[in-house]
């Protein structure tokens, strides 16, 4: 039972003001695990944190396009109380769309300080015996982009495809300690950074349903929790029905 596990355990969720992140950190808290909550608006993360019973969560606020900012981060939850880290979750980012001809060195830094470098930089510090638990997990938030970009989405599927490759990495690197390293590639799902290209597609792309973000909270959960404690390196993709193939076909 998933529920029971999360009791006392100590995980850190990066984006936890607003979308997916957000949704990780309130179920984790229903779950009564000690939550930290990591993102760049104070505001917002005070209203995630409004979701979360007193005593189990605590606000760190952070930029984490600041590489080193981001590593301090993740060792500052440790110096809370001292307690080692059970898992983290890893949902800290931001889009653009745009032709190739536009694309400029300054737009990429932008995209990749906050989408991968950062990603680099968490998972270094979360990777020391002195922050984590043996046996903790490790949970990215990629996109199905990484595999089937639209026209304009170069830079964010650049970055997607890369936290794939590199969770694989990692993932190998880890096993020694029985340290899980795994990242969630959801289609577009409803959040403040989906939602207007949600109302751009056509009616029944998604024959599930729509995705919200509590939809890939769930998968987050499992992840972080026992039920998944033979699962690594993967790339886990949820599309909601979207699987691609030619459907127009009459029966």
């Amino acid at each position: 039972m998933i529920q029971q596990e999360f009791d006392g355990r100590k995980i850190i969720v990066f984006g936890a003001s607003s979308g997916i992140g957000r949704a990780c950190a309130i179920q984790l808290g229903e779950q009564s695990a000690n939550v930290i909550l990591v993102g760049r608006n104070m505001e917002r993360l005070e209203e995630t944190a409004g979701h979360i019973p007193e005593g189990r969560r605590t606000i760190l606020p952070c930029d984490v396009s600041d590489f080193d900012a981001a590593r301090a981060v993740v060792e500052d939850a440790v110096e809370l109380d001292g307690a080692k880290l059970d898992g983290c979750v890893f949902s800290a980012g931001v889009s653009t769309l745009g032709p190739i001809t536009a694309i400029r060195e300054p737009l990429l830094l932008e995209i990749f300080r906050t989408n991968l470098f950062s990603l680099y930089g968490i998972l270094k510090v979360f990777s020391s015996r002195r922050i984590s638990r043996d046996g903790a997990s490790f949970v990215s938030i990629s996109s199905m982009a990484a595999f089937m970009p639209t026209k304009g989405q170069s830079i964010y599927a650049g970055t997607k495809g890369a936290i794939n490759s590199i969770t694989i990495g990692v993932a190998k690197e880890l096993a020694k300690r029985r340290i899980r390293v795994n990242t969630i590639c959801p289609a577009m799902a409803d959040t403040p950074m989906g939602a207007a290209y949600l109302e751009r597609m056509e009616e029944g792309r998604y024959p599930l349903g729509k995705l919200m973000p509590e939809d890939i909270a769930d998968a987050v959960l499992f992840l972080l929790s026992n039920a998944s404690k033979k699962i690594t390196g993967q790339a886990i993709q949820i599309t909601a029905g979207d699987i691609g193939g030619n459907d127009n076909f009459v029966f």
